[in-house]
C-alpha cells in the first residue's frame, strides 16, 4: 500500500475563512505533467493549457471535496465540486456557459484563506449542474450558476502560487 502510514498529527490553528477569492479555468490536457515537493504540493507544470480568470464577487465560488471510502472494495477516491456564480446573462456569458458545459476542464482556485489549489491533475472535470436564470422579481439573480465535478484518487492538490502565471499561463 502506498502512503498509508500515519506519521504525523494535526495541530488546531487559529480561525480560518471559507470561500474562494479567484477561479481560473482552462481546457484539460491528459499530457500535462506536474512536479511535486515532499508534501505533494504542485511546484511545476509542463504542457499545461492556458487558464482564464473567471471574475466573481465575494461568496460566489466554493470548493467541496467528499471522500469515498469502500472497505468492501478496498477503494478510496475523492469527488471535488467547484461551484461558481456569474452575474448578468448576456450573449458573452451564454456562450461561455455553453463552452464550459461541453469541455473537459482543469481549474486553479485561490481560497479566501490564501491557499492555491489545482483540480484536474489526475482527471478532467466536467460540468455536472447548471442553471441560467433571468429571475422573476427585480431583486432576483440575473445570471448563471455552474458546478464542475472531478473524481480522482487524491482530490485537489495544493499548488505553489508561483506556478500560476509561469508554468500555467493566464490568458
Amino acid at each position: 500500500m502506498a502512503d498509508c502510514i500515519i506519521d504525523s498529527g494535526y495541530n488546531l490553528d487559529c480561525a480560518s475563512i471559507g470561500g474562494l477569492e479567484s477561479v481560473w479555468i482552462g481546457s484539460y490536457s491528459g499530457s500535462t505533467s506536474y512536479a511535486y515537493d515532499v508534501d505533494n504540493v504542485v511546484t511545476g507544470a509542463t504542457g499545461a493549457n492556458d487558464v482564464y480568470k473567471m471574475e466573481m464577487d465575494i461568496e460566489y465560488g466554493g470548493l467541496e471535496q467528499t471522500g469515498g471510502f469502500s472497505r468492501e472494495n478496498g477503494t478510496v477516491f475523492y469527488e471535488s465540486k467547484l461551484s461558481v456564480k456569474f452575474i448578468e446573462l448576456d450573449k458573452d456569458l451564454r456562450n461561455l456557459i455553453i463552452k464550459l458545459g461541453r469541455a473537459p476542464i482543469y481549474a486553479v482556485v485561490k481560497s479566501n484563506a490564501g491557499h492555491t489549489y489545482i483540480l484536474g491533475v489526475e482527471s478532467a472535470g466536467r460540468a455536472t449542474e447548471g442553471t441560467a436564470s433571468l429571475g422573476v422579481a427585480q431583486g432576483d439573480m440575473n445570471g448563471a450558476t455552474l458546478t464542475f465535478t472531478w473524481k480522482s484518487q487524491n482530490g485537489a492538490y495544493l499548488m505553489d502560487e508561483s506556478v500560476l502565471g509561469t508554468d500555467i499561463t493566464v490568458a
